[in-house]
């Protein structure tokens, strides 16, 4: 009898919602990060082992875009078949900043500073898209 064993993959992702007054900010992928680089996407990354989950956000804004932010609360919990052996789960955060001076690291190429109605504007993954839908914006943007 043959058996296979497959090498599934599981990681924890978090990602930030981070507003400088009425405008949110997305940054693109370069061609020098990995996964899809002609996506623009929300700041954040994988946890570490043994990292807390706020940590890594902070860890990962410091690291993507050079900012620090006001951490407000969970805007989602999403998960993402990354092909069949690899799973993402990840939580967006609703965070706010005073800051609106981006310095990009090698994984991005541009950034931009937009409201929900220039999302259309934007090569934004679908599964993304699909999250953002649900927000209840009126009460996101009343937050921060």
């Amino acid at each position: 009898m043959m058996y296979m064993i497959r090498d599934n993959r599981f990681y924890i992702a978090v990602k930030a919602v981070i507003f400088h007054k009425e405008k949110f900010l997305v940054i693109k992928r370069s061609n020098m990060a990995r996964g899809d680089h002609y996506y623009w996407e929300f700041p954040g990354g994988r946890l570490e082992f043994g990292e807390s989950v706020l940590d890594t956000l902070n860890r990962e804004l410091r690291e993507e875009v050079s900012i620090s932010a006001d951490i407000i609360r969970p805007l989602s919990i999403w998960n993402f078949m990354k092909n069949k052996n690899t799973e993402i789960v990840g939580i967006t955060y609703l965070c706010k900043t005073d800051v609106d001076k981006v310095k990009l690291s090698f994984e991005h190429e541009k950034y931009a500073w937009i409201t929900k109605e220039d999302l259309s504007k934007y090569n934004i993954h679908p599964s993304v898209l699909s999250d953002i839908s649900t927000w209840d914006w009126e009460n996101i943007v009343g937050e921060v």
